[in-house]
């Protein structure tokens, strides 16, 4: 598992987060938000990500600020913060 409950993430995803808006009204690229809950019951893991001001359709955690998310979608807020680092 590459994240774990309590880890800020940055949400990456382009083309994930152009398909939310258009299914959704929500870009989510380049939002922060913290890991709240992780699903381990399917094929792939998912994780709750409760973002900082972008209102949601998923109801767990602070209402209307959450979504699921695959580990592919997410970097964590310190990784970035290395990548952007090293880039220079």
């Amino acid at each position: 598992m590459k994240y774990k409950i309590e880890d800020w993430i940055v949400y990456t995803d382009k083309k994930w987060s152009n398909q939310r808006k258009k299914k959704r009204g929500i870009s989510l690229y380049g939002k922060i938000g913290k890991i709240i809950d992780i699903d381990y019951n399917n094929k792939y893991i998912y994780y709750l990500v409760e973002f900082i001001g972008s209102p949601s359709v998923i109801r767990k955690g602070k209402k209307g600020y959450c979504e699921w998310c695959e580990d592919k979608e997410i970097i964590s807020l310190d990784q970035l913060k290395l990548k952007k680092l090293l880039e220079g």
